[in-house]
């Protein structure tokens, strides 16, 4: 049999190569094809709200390509609109690590990262969390700087771990981003506060407030920064606009009668305090608070049994509702009559 020309042979061989190569090209696209086609509807089946139907299909997409970071991150959409925080997270790194730059994955692996340390019950766990949090909102922010929430959310995580230097920073980032934000504002006050770098507090609050002033939590902290100052007169108009902004609370009555007490108008202090136990008849603090009136009115008359009684009896209300307070102990048994001192 003759052989065949070499450059035949060449030639045949050349082209086998070419349809070899374009036949894994055919196989890999059509690989990629299918997989999309299985992420579109698993993504169509989730926000039909039919979520079991929706990971099988995200499954089958990964299964075709597990590189798909789509996919594995649209399960972790589903897993922690669930709850289920954990396997979230896993979707998650899945995705992270089949794109490194894919900005939303690590965004969200952060917020899933805060909610597990919310619901940690060790504190080892707490802060295990809140450390992979930062890590994953490091890389966010460094994929887009200039994303408001991943700033915002990073300072919360360092503030939780009482790192305030970097909680500030990356505050003022945000604040960066968006000047307009309330809670960014306030946040910034929080952090100012916990420093006690108390006239920058007051700034921030009020930054804030100007921009919203439906927010009685931050007119709370905001009176209670006054008070820390020794400016009770500044902090009752705060706590007072609290008051009417959140009727239902008793935190602003308390802390006015708190005010009205260090003010040595008692009479108004105890306005306060039993409009505070009206809305919660087992505030410990505020029965605590009513009783201190009391007992300094009767301090002060000498006689008035009758006021030592009504405070004794506040005191021993606010024991019974929280039983941890020591120094509470020592008072009550310091004014009780020979025959009615508690044991401690």
């Amino acid at each position: 049999m003759k052989s065949m020309p070499t450059r035949t042979l060449l030639v045949l061989l050349s082209f086998s190569a070419v349809f070899s190569a374009a036949g894994c090209r055919y196989s890999k696209e059509k690989g990629l094809e299918i997989s999309f086609d299985h992420y579109a509807h698993g993504q169509y089946l989730a926000e039909s709200g039919d979520t079991d139907a929706a990971l099988a299909e995200l499954l089958k997409a990964i299964q075709s390509d597990p590189e798909l970071s789509a996919a594995h991150s649209a399960i972790g959409d589903i897993h922690r609109k669930d709850g289920n925080h954990k396997l979230a997270a896993e979707a998650y790194r899945n995705a992270c690590r089949t794109n490194p730059y894919a900005f939303r994955a690590h965004y969200n692996l952060g917020v899933t990262y805060q909610a597990l340390a919310q619901a940690a019950e060790a504190v080892e766990e707490y802060t295990k969390n809140l450390k992979e949090a930062v890590n994953v909102y490091l890389r966010a922010v460094v994929i887009r700087d200039d994303d408001f929430d991943a700033n915002l959310n990073l300072s919360a995580c360092y503030f939780q771990l009482g790192k305030y230097d970097l909680a500030e920073e990356y505050c003022h980032a945000a604040i960066a981003k968006d000047p307009k934000s309330p809670q960014a504002h306030s946040n910034l006050g929080i952090i100012y506060d916990s420093q006690n770098r108390l006239y920058k507090a007051v700034r921030a609050y009020k930054d804030s407030l100007e921009l919203d002033t439906n927010q009685p939590k931050i007119l709370l902290n905001l009176g209670s920064t006054y008070m820390r100052q020794g400016m009770c007169k500044a902090a009752l108009s705060p706590f007072r606009l609290a008051s009417k902004q959140d009727p239902k609370d008793p935190a602003p009555f308390r802390q006015i009668g708190q005010c009205y007490y260090r003010l040595k108008q008692y009479d108004k202090s105890i306005g306060a305090y039993e409009q505070a136990i009206s809305l919660d008849p087992k505030d410990a603090t505020a029965l605590r608070g009513l009783g201190t009136v009391r007992i300094t009115q009767y301090v002060l008359s000498q006689d008035d049994t009758e006021l030592r009684d009504q405070g004794l009896t506040a005191w021993r209300q606010s024991l019974e509702i929280m039983s941890d307070q020591e120094d509470l102990k020592k008072l009550l048994k310091k004014y009780s009559p020979p025959d009615q001192a508690p044991e401690l």
